[in-house]
């Protein structure tokens, strides 16, 4: 009985999606199940945080592995290697080096972003949208029909990537319309990025998040009815992804790929800005980021998580 009635509500689910005309990638294993990874014929595999892992599923196919989808905190298993910030690994693992890192973005729907921009001067900085939260669009010199000014989030207490974004928005004190403004959050960068082309400007006019969780939607926008116009805040957040692994067969020198001079030169490619080397390649609006703001202290963490949780 069951089988048939899955079996039902699938093809119904399936023909929403063909009628709605547009599909949405969203991270694998997204909705709290383990991602499914085969193990590779050398016996290591390739496990990325959400936002990478386009990027991930690319270097796994040039590398002759497999890619999976790493959730903060989690113990990945055996002859795994993972990529994702340090303070998202799980305690048990080996830390080693730096293999990427990504700016914090603030991503803004097109029509939006013309109106915004004059209304800020020329250019979408931190301390405009600052301004921005809790007003509505009318008098930011916007549509009565665009209602009040929305801002998209990922949960700063789920990732390190989410809070790295509030660190932007939230750094120098939180603004007083905030509260208002903030009206989409996710749990994570990717997780942020699909929720705002499935909901559009219904839920967010603007995201602040990672570079590389902007990136792997903006082919995708135009899809949704228009597209997204990247800025830099100057200087910046950025987040560094970091291996991660617990030994195995072959994790060595899969590491050891993923530092080499060839795949860091294909990283930009993949919205992801390398290590060492100039970033090339990058996609069609993407840009020159801000300067690095230093790592964040203890305390400073610590602020902002409180920041947070008084807002929410």
């Amino acid at each position: 009985m069951k089988s048939w009635r899955s079996a039902l509500i699938a093809g119904v689910v399936g023909a929403l999606v063909l009628l709605a005309g547009y599909l949405i990638d969203r991270p694998p294993g997204q909705d709290g199940s383990p991602s499914t990874v085969q193990e590779a014929a050398d016996g290591a595999v390739l496990v990325c945080a959400a936002a990478l892992r386009p990027a991930c599923d690319a270097l796994a196919s040039e590398l002759g592995t497999t890619a999976g989808t790493y959730r903060p905190g989690t113990e990945p298993g055996s002859a795994t290697v993972v990529i994702a910030p340090a303070a998202d690994l799980f305690s048990g693992l080996e830390v080693g080096d730096a293999v990427a890192r990504s700016p914090i973005a603030i991503a803004v729907w097109q029509d939006r972003a013309g109106v915004l921009s004059a209304h800020c001067g020329g250019s979408i900085t931190l301390a405009c949208l600052s301004a921005a939260y809790g007003e509505a669009w009318e008098d930011l010199g916007g549509l009565q029909s665009w209602g009040g000014f929305k801002l998209g989030l990922a949960d700063p207490t789920s990732s390190e990537a989410g809070l790295a974004a509030w660190r932007a928005v939230a750094g120098s004190g939180v603004s007083p319309g905030l509260n208002t403004g903030l009206r989409l959050t996710a749990d994570d960068d990717a997780s942020l990025m699909s929720d705002v082309l499935l909901f559009g400007t219904a839920r967010a006019d603007v995201v602040v998040t990672t570079e590389v969780a902007i990136a792997g939607q903006l082919a995708n926008a135009p899809g949704r009815g228009g597209r997204l116009v990247v800025s830099y805040p100057d200087p910046a957040p950025w987040v560094e992804y970091v291996v991660g692994t617990s030994g195995g067969r072959g994790t060595d020198k899969l590491i050891e790929e993923l530092l080499s001079d060839e795949v860091q030169s294909r990283l930009g490619a993949l919205g992801l800005r390398p290590v060492r080397g100039e970033t090339i390649g990058l996609a069609d609006g993407l840009g020159a980021p801000g300067v690095a703001l230093p790592a964040l202290d203890e305390p400073g963490r610590v602020a902002l998580l409180d920041s947070w949780k008084a807002l929410r």
